[in-house]
């Protein structure tokens, strides 16, 4: 599989050519509520999300969820944020939680101000309850296929990482590969030397979270753990902290990272050597929710399922180890695995405190990201968001970010007039989009750009580290300094926000980009990196 490539390019809007007048809208308009939509009984314990058009920020008034009665339920706000909108107006998405569990098979409704927005009806199930968990063998990096990992197996991780790291760059030759492990040896000490003190345990979990209607569905996950290695300290889980990981873009038939097969077992198994607790989503649409549409790059669904798997996470050591895992959080991912790492924050911000975020080439700002990439092809002149960008790579993601709006926001669009049987999107539709006929699709990718909206972060323990290619081809690094200036607005609450190192200038990365065959190779090439500096955090 590609590491993050693939498909994790997105999002549009900011410049328009020649717009026309956006037509007045309504004070406030639906886009999207869940668990509104469900066919069957939501959760007890729901979160409840909407998505809309207002004219003017505050226009729709506050929230509030009513049960039958008509009797006002009181909760709490996860996360709230707004965006200007291309159709006018701007464009929001709030989500709530109760804050008590709410009644069983009972019906309630959630409104804005006064206006209606969705009903629900609740069954027995609450989010993130466990349903399995069993042993998964690895099946990457040359170890060997058990589900018990000794110490001095992770220890020797970097000859696997190496060979991971040649396939996916395509390079060939045995000299070649001896040339990057020599030289890795001293610019990744932490994955050479990564000093841990514990074997580790694998297993896949099978938890509830909510489909694209707010449905309970069975989702599954990865789950890493210390044990003790021969000879080595006994293990006490109670207070144990927790790595959230979260996988790149992937196709829906590609190892998921519950199959031990997927490349995030790397960081987790290194996590876990240290005496970490480490847990990597599938999402759906990947490992036992494949059948479903991928809810790729879509920040609310993202966020709810992290969250899920780490209410599933701390229940199994509840029931099998009879132990209760520490507050302490910290989240990494790559590419569209970074955005989902910051997506998920305001969740987490609940659950735990969040000490670190590692988060490398992700499309934070979607609406400028695809908009560049659309407008440049187009013909027209290249918007900063698309300076070095490989325009031949659009049938990688633009297919998949619109069939993942149309599930999870209601976007409408008809492929016939959008792309031709290869992906490359039509003259007709560039042109269209050139002079603002697309003006909605901005709107839907506006609401999961989480660089350039209105939420407020408040995370005072957590150090940010954003990793970007100067040249990165895929994803604009602009992405990574707009997310920084975010966080570091007044305003926001977090502990520091700053750009990591992708040593563009050593001779590791000099050696991968002279023998790599691949197109992702600017997009990827930070990543040992990333890893390196996160390992050697722990």
């Amino acid at each position: 599989m590609s590491l993050l490539a693939l498909s994790t390019l997105l999002a549009a809007c900011g410049g328009r050519g020649q717009a026309e007048t956006p037509p007045a809208q309504p004070a406030c308009q639906l886009i999207k509520a869940t668990p509104g939509l469900s066919p069957g009984p939501a959760f007890v314990d729901p979160l409840m999300s909407i998505k809309y058009l207002a004219s003017k920020a505050g226009a729709c008034g506050v929230p509030q969820l009513r049960d039958a009665r008509d009797t006002v339920v009181k909760t709490r706000t996860v996360a709230a944020s707004e965006w200007k909108s291309p159709e006018g107006g701007i464009v929001g998405m709030v989500t709530l939680e109760a804050e008590a569990e709410l009644a069983r098979e009972s019906t309630y409704a959630l409104y804005l101000g006064e206006l209606r927005m969705m009903a629900f009806t609740t069954g027995t199930e609450r989010r993130g309850a466990l349903t399995e968990a069993v042993d998964a063998p690895a099946k990457f990096g040359g170890l060997p296929a058990t589900s018990r990992v000794e110490k001095d197996d992770i220890n020797g991780l970097l000859k696997g990482y190496l060979k991971f790291l040649t396939e996916e760059h395509g390079i060939a030759g045995d000299v070649a590969y001896e040339l990057l492990r020599a030289v890795a040896r001293y610019e990744l000490p932490s994955l050479s030397s990564p000093g841990a003190t514990y074997a580790a345990q694998i297993k896949r979990v099978v938890y509830r979270s909510a489909d694209a209607t707010g449905q309970p569905v069975a989702m599954s996950g990865l789950l890493v753990y210390p044990l003790q290695a021969t000879g080595g300290p006994a293990v006490d889980y109670n207070g144990l902290p927790i790595v959230l990981g979260q996988r790149g873009a992937a196709r829906s038939d590609a190892p998921a990272p519950s199959s031990g097969a997927n490349y995030m077992l790397l960081p987790a198994l290194l996590a876990a050597g240290k005496g970490h607790v480490a847990l990597v989503p599938d999402l759906i649409g990947q490992g036992d929710s494949a059948r479903l549409a991928q809810s790729f790059l879509i920040g609310t669904d993202t966020a709810a399922q992290t969250e899920d798997l780490l209410l599933a996470g701390r229940e199994y050591f509840l029931q099998h180890h009879r132990a209760q895992l520490g507050q302490d959080l910290r989240v990494l991912g790559l590419s569209q695995g970074g955005f989902s790492a910051i997506a998920a924050l305001p969740h987490l911000a609940r659950m735990g405190t969040v000490r670190q975020v590692v988060a490398a080439a992700g499309p934070f700002d979607l609406q400028k990201t695809l908009d560049a990439t659309l407008l440049a092809a187009a013909g027209q002149p290249r918007p900063p968001y698309a300076v070095d960008a490989d325009l031949s790579r659009i049938p990688d993601y633009l297919v998949a970010t619109l069939t993942s709006l149309a599930a999870y926001q209601g976007y409408r669009f008809d492929p016939k007039t959008t792309f031709d049987d290869k992906g490359q999107p039509l003259p007709d539709f560039l042109k269209d989009y050139r002079d603002g006929k697309h003006r909605a699709l901005g709107t839907h990718l506006a609401i999961n750009s989480p660089a350039s909206g209105s939420l407020r972060y408040d995370l005072p323990a957590a150090q940010f580290r954003f990793y970007r290619y100067g040249k990165d081809s895929l994803i604009s690094p602009l992405n990574s300094d707009d997310m920084i200036a975010t966080l570091t607005a007044p305003g926001q609450r977090v502990g520091g926000a700053s750009l990591g190192s992708c040593r563009e200038g050593s001779e590791l990365v000099k050696l991968v980009l002279k023998h790599s065959k691949s197109k992702s190779t600017p997009h990827t090439i930070c990543m040992p990196f990333v890893l390196n500096d996160f390992v050697g955090g722990l």
